[in-house]
């Protein structure tokens, strides 16, 4: 074993290094102390950097989807402007452990000046579908995700979250854009979803509309969190984009709509249906990607495209008609004619 003398005494190399760090740290601690931050620079300097421009902006949300949802929040990039502006702190990340099927990684946030240190692990998978471990590359790039995951969430949390969450808003305002810039926005988006080998129809379907014109302000910033996922292997295009399918011989793995689900998206098919965007079988095939309809469901769908029914005749000029605010009297009924068109009695206005 290496090991050197240190004042008349043999000390271990590990000994060595572990004095050597902890001189370098309270060196750094007292530095930070006669150096503050100022939250008003940290505040002006983290917002400045996050909206400077919209690519900067785009790379500051991610997306996920988790359990039929897609989950957003700030990135790892987004951490990373933060714990630069916030100053005087020590972050960094590491493996741990490796179970074998999983490995843990753990971030390390350090704030010198307030000399507060935060710990996040995270835990990912190293196994595929079938129980076999991966190589060893696809094992060092899920090593490099989880720890940029757990680097993440020990800035996030290191750092107070009542300090930079309007930071995080406006860097989706700035990825939304406005009216303007929502057209061509949303064709640049598309367009890297089809490098990446995702079709118009799966964007659409993933986001529960109709077409591409009804792609919104809010639906772009969940495209390019998803794009920023992908981007820095958290998730990858086929699972962001999952389709149900069915297995070979057998019915559909998913489940139907839900009556909820269902009468929540039918009001606004209807809306599509009513004006001219899409017909009621365009909304079928959409809403079957998502997953399965059933007979009555299709036929309520298609029932939006029938024509409302015509109302009653007015009553003929000259004719009487009742007046909800001043009723006819018990003793006088109203005519026939005025009855037919939907005039209401003494009674009904009582109720």
């Amino acid at each position: 074993m290496n090991a050197q003398v240190h004042e008349g005494q043999l000390i271990p190399e590990e000994g060595m290094a572990a004095m050597i760090n902890r001189s370098e740290i309270e060196q750094q601690i007292a530095t930070a102390r006669r150096f503050p931050r100022s939250l008003k620079r940290f505040r002006d300097e983290a917002l400045q950097m996050v909206t400077l421009s919209q690519s900067i902006a785009e790379q500051c949300v991610y997306a996920l989807p988790r359990d039929g949802k897609t989950i957003e929040g700030p990135s790892a990039r987004f951490a990373e402007v933060i714990a630069s502006a916030w100053g005087n702190n020590r972050a960094g990340a590491r493996v741990i452990e490796d179970k074998g099927e999983f490995i843990i990684a753990q971030g390390v946030f350090h704030d010198l000046e307030r000399n507060v240190a935060i710990t996040y692990e995270v835990q990912r998978r190293i196994t595929d579908k079938s129980g076999r471990r991966y190589k060893a590359d696809m094992i060092g790039v899920t090593a490099n995700a989880a720890c940029s995951i757990a680097l993440r969430n020990a800035v996030l949390k290191g750092v107070p979250k009542a300090f930079w969450e309007d930071m995080y808003v406006e860097a989706r305002k700035v990825i939304m854009g406005d009216v303007k810039t929502l057209a061509n926005r949303r064709a640049d988006a598309l367009a890297v979803f089809q490098r990446f080998g995702v079709s118009a129809e799966q964007v659409c379907a993933k986001l529960e509309v109709p077409g591409v014109e009804d792609i919104g302000l809010e639906h772009l910033v969940l495209l390019r969190g998803m794009l920023t996922a992908i981007k820095e292997g958290d998730t990858t295009p086929e699972d962001a984009f999952a389709t149900t399918q069915a297995p070979a011989g057998g019915k559909p793995a998913a489940a139907a709509w839900t009556e909820e689900a269902f009468a929540a998206s039918l009001a606004n098919w209807a809306k599509v249906i009513a004006a001219g965007k899409k017909s009621p079988d365009d909304i079928i095939t959409m809403a079957k990607s998502k997953a399965p309809l059933t007979e009555d469901q299709q036929k309520r769908i298609r029932a939006c495209a029938e024509p409302a029914p015509e109302q009653s005749a007015p009553a003929a000029a000259g004719q009487a008609q009742p007046n909800a605010d001043f009723p006819l009297p018990d003793d006088e009924p109203q005519s026939d004619v005025a009855a037919a068109a939907g005039g209401l009695t003494q009674t009904a206005v009582e109720r």
